[in-house]
C-alpha cells in the first residue's frame, strides 16, 4: 500500500525529488466503479488470464476514466493519459501506466465482444442500481457517423456484427457511412446499450429488441416494467407482435386516419386540465391492428402557439408563390380553353391553402407563326384562350389544419386507468428525453473525442458498452449526489454562483479540476488543491470518497 507523508515531515529536498499526478474529478469516477463492483463482474464474467499484467476488468475501469477524463485523446495515446494518473489509487496498488498499451485494450475489447457485451452491461446495471430504477423504460437509437472504409470479401458478411454502411442519419451526414445506437434508459440511468447496423430501422428494431432482450430485461428489473417509445414503433405488426406480453406507451402517427379524425373533432374546451402545466387532456379507447388501446388525446398550449405561428408563415410563403402562379397563368396561350381549365385545376390541386375563387377565359384570334417574325398577310388565323383566376384562402382547409395543431395522441395498451392514469402516460412519454439526453453525453466530444477509430466492427460493438458504462458511472454519479442534497437539504454553487439541489456532474467535474496527488520518488506524500468545497461533495457522496481523496481538504 502507498503511504502518505504527513506534511510536517516532508523534507525539503531537490525538486527533482518530487512529482505530482492528476487526480481531478477521477477519484469520483474511479470509486462508483468500485461501488457497482465494474472490475470484479467484468472479470468473473469474462474470465482473468494470470500471464496478464492487466485484468480485463481493469482495463474497461481505465477506458472509462479515459471516457470521462476530459481530454481530447484518442485511445491509442492511452498510456500517455494514464501515466499523468495515480493509477494505484484510481485502479489497482502495483499497477503501471505503461502497461495500458494499446495490445491490452485491443484485447479486451475482443474478451468482451466474445461474452456478448448486451448480457455484461444489463447485469452490471442491475448489480449497480436495481433500487434506483424507474417504472418505464424508455428505448430510443441514435446514429453514430464513422470516416473510413469497413469493407469485407465476398460471403464474410455472415462474421460481422454489425456493417458500418450509409443509412437514415440523424446526424444529418448521409454521406458518411454510420452504425446505430439503441440505448434503454429508467429515469436518469442505462440499462441496455446495442450496436446495431447503420441501415437499421428503428420501426424492426423496436420490436426486435423486446422480443430479445425483453425476458431478461424484465428478469433483472421486474415484470412491471412499460416500454416507452416514439412513433416510429406505432405499426399493426409490432402492435401485434409486442402487446400480448408487455405494456407500452408510444405516439400514434398524425399520419394515420384515424388519428387526423380524432384530432380534428377534439374540442380543446372539454379537455380536463392536468397537474403538468400547459397540457389539457381526454382519452378514448379504440382498436388498432387488432390491439384495444387507450389513445389519451394530449393539447398543448405552447405547441399550438408554435405550430399555428408556423402554419401562419406556410399560408404566406404559399400565397407569394399562387401569385407567381396566377401571372403565369395569365399570360400563357392555350389552343383550347379545356387545356387551360385544366392547367388551372392543376395548379390548384398543389395548394394546401388557397383555392380559385373566380375564372375567366379571354378568347382571341391569333395569326399562325404570329410572335415568330412577320406573319404573311394571307397567313391562317387560330383561336387561342388565356386563364385569367382570382385566388383567396381556403378557410376551410386551414380551419381544419388548424384544429390538429397544438393536439397529440399517447397511445397505451394499459387499458386500466388506476394502474396508469392518462397524466402518469402523457408524463412518461414526455420523459423519453431521458434517451435523448443519454445521446447527448455519449455523442459529447468533450467526453469520446476520437473513441471511434477501431479498426473492426467487433471491437466497435465491444466500445459502444464501454461507452455505455461512462454514461452509466456518470449518471449515477449524478444520481447519488443530487439525492444527498436533496436529503440533506444542502445545496452546492452552479456555474454563475447560485445554489443548486440538481448540479450536472459535468459541472462538478470542472470543480475538481487541479487536485493533483504529490510524490516524493514513489511514494505519495500528499493530495493538493483540495478546498472545501470538494469536502463537501465528498462528504455528502459518502465516506469511500472521501478516504479517496485521503479528506486533506480545509
Amino acid at each position: 500500500m502507498s503511504t502518505i507523508i504527513p506534511s510536517t515531515q516532508v523534507d525539503l529536498l531537490s525538486p527533482l525529488e518530487y512529482s505530482s499526478k492528476n487526480l481531478d474529478h477521477l477519484g469520483i469516477v474511479a470509486m462508483v466503479c468500485r461501488e457497482i463492483g465494474l472490475a470484479g463482474e467484468i472479470d468473473r464474467i469474462v474470465g482473468v488470464d494470470p500471464r496478464q499484467k492487466v485484468t480485463c476488468g481493469e482495463a474497461v475501469v481505465a477506458m472509462v476514466l479515459n471516457a470521462l477524463g476530459f481530454v481530447d485523446r484518442p485511445l491509442y495515446l492511452f498510456p500517455e493519459f494514464m501515466e499523468t494518473k495515480p493509477v494505484e489509487i484510481l485502479i489497482r496498488e502495483g499497477l503501471k501506466a505503461e502497461w495500458f498499451n494499446d495490445d491490452v485494450l485491443g484485447r479486451t475489447l475482443d474478451k468482451l465482444y466474445r461474452a456478448g457485451p448486451e448480457g455484461i452491461f444489463m447485469q452490471i446495471a442491475a448489480n449497480g442500481y436495481r433500487e434506483y430504477s424507474g417504472r418505464f423504460f424508455h428505448n430510443d437509437t441514435t446514429t453514430m457517423s464513422l470516416q473510413g472504409e469497413y469493407k469485407h470479401e465476398e460471403g464474410d458478411m455472415d462474421a460481422v456484427p454489425i456493417e458500418i454502411t450509409h443509412g437514415f442519419s440523424k446526424d444529418h451526414r448521409p454521406d458518411l457511412k454510420q452504425f446505430v445506437i439503441s440505448l434503454v434508459m429508467s429515469d436518469d440511468l442505462p440499462v441496455f446499450i446495442q450496436a446495431l447496423s447503420g441501415n437499421a430501422s428503428d420501426k424492426n428494431h423496436f420490436r426486435e429488441i423486446v422480443k430479445e432482450y425483453g425476458a431478461s430485461l424484465r428478469e433483472k428489473w421486474g415484470e412491471d416494467k412499460i416500454w416507452v417509445w416514439d412513433s416510429a414503433f406505432y405499426s399493426e405488426k409490432n402492435l401485434g407482435e409486442i402487446s400480448e406480453s408487455y405494456k407500452w406507451i408510444t405516439r400514434a402517427p398524425e399520419t394515420l386516419s384515424e388519428a387526423k379524425e380524432v384530432l380534428e373533432n377534439a374540442d380543446t374546451e372539454k379537455m380536463r386540465s392536468t397537474a403538468l402545466g400547459g397540457y389539457r387532456l381526454f382519452s378514448i379507447e379504440v382498436e388498432y391492428g387488432g390491439v384495444k388501446q387507450r389513445w389519451v388525446v394530449v393539447f398543448s398550449e405552447k405547441a399550438f402557439a408554435r405550430e399555428t405561428k408556423t402554419l401562419e408563415k406556410k399560408i404566406k410563403k404559399e400565397k407569394e408563390q399562387v401569385e407567381k402562379e396566377v401571372w403565369h397563368l395569365s399570360n400563357q396561350e392555350f389552343y383550347s380553353e379545356k387545356d387551360g381549365l385544366k392547367d388551372a385545376q392543376k395548379k390548384e390541386k398543389r395548394w394546401k391553402y388557397h383555392k380559385i375563387s373566380a375564372i375567366e377565359v379571354e378568347e382571341r384570334k391569333k395569326k399562325k407563326g404570329e410572335g415568330r417574325g412577320r406573319p404573311g398577310k394571307d397567313a391562317p388565323a387560330q383561336t387561342v384562350y388565356r386563364i385569367k383566376a382570382e385566388f383567396v384562402e381556403d378557410k376551410s382547409a386551414i380551419e381544419k389544419e388548424t384544429l390538429r395543431k397544438g393536439k397529440f395522441i399517447v397511445a397505451t395498451n394499459e387499458l386500466e386507468s388506476e394502474k396508469l392514469s392518462d397524466e402518469e402516460a402523457l408524463k412518461a412519454y414526455k420523459e423519453q428525453q431521458h434517451a435523448e439526453r443519454g445521446f447527448r453525453f455519449l455523442k459529447d466530444p468533450m467526453f469520446f473525442a476520437h473513441s471511434m477509430f477501431l479498426e473492426n466492427e467487433g471491437r466497435i460493438v465491444a466500445m459502444v458498452m464501454i461507452m455505455g458504462l461512462a454514461l452509466m458511472v456518470y449518471s449515477l454519479a449524478e444520481h447519488k449526489l443530487r439525492e444527498a442534497l436533496e436529503k440533506e437539504n444542502e445545496t452546492i454553487p452552479d456555474q454563475r454562483e447560485k445554489p443548486t439541489k440538481k448540479p450536472t456532474m459535468r459541472r462538478v467535474f470542472q470543480v475538481f479540476e487541479g487536485i493533483t496527488v504529490l510524490y516524493r520518488g514513489s511514494e505519495m506524500v500528499k493530495v493538493l488543491n483540495l478546498r472545501p468545497i470538494h469536502g463537501k461533495i465528498l462528504a455528502l457522496l459518502g465516506r469511500e470518497y472521501e478516504r479517496m481523496y485521503c479528506t486533506s481538504y480545509g
